[in-house]
């Protein structure tokens, strides 16, 4: 069962993340011939790159939070003891998840007005091009709590927990 959780994670966070990434960069590409070589914009490439950018933008940030990624300024924070990092960790973890479950109510109580509004251009309903959001909030809750119990667990045992292998590494 946890491999088949972990590799549904996977599939949104990496493989559909590579695969809207990989439309944004031929989008973006497809723009500048079309633009600059036969002199004809492309208001539809336009809107496929600026929504797929959001996209990237929205499922990759859960991918660093998994991996405890994300630029940090820890210049102080490294100077602490380890107890005390992990209760710092915890509190702003914590604070966080309180802030992500808050916002995921508006979020998906308004998410059903957006099948109204459609984009510019291709007319696609914006509640394929938000749903990001709801990803987002959830997949960060996620590791967040991940990262909430490891802390949690070291700091009652004194064992730092594995941590799994970095993709990009």
């Amino acid at each position: 069962m946890k491999k088949l959780f972990l590799w549904l994670i996977d599939l949104v966070e990496v493989h559909f993340a590579s695969i809207i990434l990989f439309t944004l960069f031929l989008s973006m590409f497809l723009q500048v011939i079309l633009r600059y070589v036969f002199n004809y914009p492309s208001p539809a490439l336009f809107e496929i790159s600026g929504y797929s950018f959001i996209w990237v933008v929205f499922l990759g940030a859960p991918l660093a939070r998994r991996y405890r990624a994300h630029i940090r300024f820890n210049i102080l924070y490294e100077k602490l003891p380890r107890k005390a990092q992990l209760v710092i960790e915890l509190i702003m973890d914590i604070i966080f998840n309180v802030g992500m479950f808050i916002a995921l109510f508006p979020v998906l109580e308004n998410f059903g007005w957006y099948k109204f509004l459609r984009s510019d251009v291709l007319r696609i309903p914006w509640t394929y091009l938000i749903l990001c959001f709801p990803i987002f909030i959830f997949l960060i809750l996620l590791h967040n709590s991940v990262w909430i119990y490891r802390g949690l667990k070291e700091l009652i045992t004194g064992k730092a927990s594995e941590m799994e292998e970095k993709p990009w590494e």
